[in-house]
């Protein structure tokens, strides 16, 4: 079992996720992280090793026996039998906990959400089940996904990872600042067809645009405005399962196209957005570029996705429908409908089902 630690926790954020995890093996990748853990290593007796992997030499001042650089931890299982390794793994079953992922913490310290097997592989398939219903081709190999999300939050471990592994597409890592400014630089590069944003990278990519569109003489202008609408046009055309005007085509090839082009995003079939809300002003913005955002909304307790659009359930004013076998209603709703929302599925975290391992091997049978 593994569980991610944020690289901006502090170093008492680190003691206790370390320690609720009851962690033997850390993992950082500078010295610099390594600091983190080394001002609070007394208070860590469970730890057995903590390894460097980023680079050549430990600091001076690190004498303590458990730390290794990565060439050297990876020489203790030299003489390990790849059948041992294989026999070990045999043994895992399907709703035993394969990672923990730690909420935020707003209220509190971060709550470990336990994550079987069975709930992160299952999360994978309803919501490419129902988009190959618009584009069959989606969840083919022949795919190519971004990856820049931190995989210690449920988003990136779901949508960045999980998914596309188990599916055999492509995964890309961004470089690390790419929340700094390179993101479209890989995008470019990879030219995804899946890309899943929080709202604040598609709020960046809007200003950058509108940044960039202000520059241009007012002519350039006015038939960036006419192909826009065009372009929102046939978004709402095609959620209504009817074709794009004739002049959507000019207006696609002479300025849509090649707004996608420069974002990296123009081979891409599915836009989605998740993880916070989102100012429909964007939304609206991204439509008038022949873009659709579907939006997906769900938690750590439920593997990621709870509820999400696709082609077929398309509708502004909502965060979709529940995802194909969960379910979902509002407890004691008031006089405005408004209430607790309970869900259940088998994305369900352990602890609130009998997720264990028989129970799941009977539910698969």
């Amino acid at each position: 079992m593994v569980t991610g630690i944020y690289s901006t926790n502090t170093p008492e954020a680190c003691l206790y996720q370390v320690d609720h995890s009851e962690a033997e093996i850390v993992l950082v990748e500078t010295n610099e992280m390594l600091k983190r853990f080394t001002i609070n290593l007394s208070k860590l007796p469970r730890i057995k090793a903590i390894v460097v992997w980023g680079e050549t030499q430990l600091p001076s001042d690190v004498q303590d026996s458990r730390f290794f650089l990565w060439k050297d931890f990876m020489k203790l299982g030299a003489e390990i039998k790849d059948t041992a390794i294989l026999e070990r793994t045999s043994r895992q079953k399907p709703g035993e906990c394969c990672t923990l992922v730690y909420t935020s913490g707003t209220t509190g310290n971060p709550k470990g959400c336990m994550l079987s097997h069975d709930n992160l592989v299952w999360e994978t398939t309803p919501m490419l089940a129902e988009w190959t219903k618009f584009d069959p081709t989606i969840a083919g190999p022949n795919n190519r996904v971004v990856s820049y999300l931190p995989l210690s939050h449920i988003a990136g471990l779901s949508v960045d990872l999980m998914t596309h592994m188990y599916n055999g597409h492509e995964l890309y890592f961004a470089r690390p600042d790419a929340l700094q400014g390179t993101l479209v630089l890989t995008l470019n590069w990879a030219r995804p067809t899946i890309f899943f944003a929080v709202p604040r990278i598609w709020e960046k990519f809007e200003e950058k645009l509108k940044e960039i569109a202000a520059t241009k003489p007012h002519f350039m202008q006015s038939i960036s405005g006419w192909a826009k609408g065009h372009g929102a046009a046939a978004v709402q055309a095609r959620l209504k399962k009817e074709e794009p005007s004739f002049m959507y085509s000019v207006a696609h090839s002479l300025i849509l196209s090649k707004i996608k082009a420069a974002l990296g995003l123009d081979q891409t079939k599915i836009l989605s957005f998740g993880a916070a809300p989102m100012k429909q002003t964007t939304i609206d913005y991204f439509s008038s570029l022949d873009m659709t955002l579907f939006n997906v909304y769900g938690m750590s307790e439920t593997s990621g996705a709870t509820t999400f659009q696709t082609h077929t359930n398309f509708r502004l004013d909502t965060a979709g429908w529940a995802i194909p076998g969960t379910d979902l209603k509002i407890d004691n709703p008031d006089e405005h409908g408004e209430g607790e929302i309970c869900m259940r599925g088998r994305n369900t975290m352990m602890g609130y089902l009998k997720n264990d391992a028989a129970t799941i091997e009977t539910i698969d049978s």
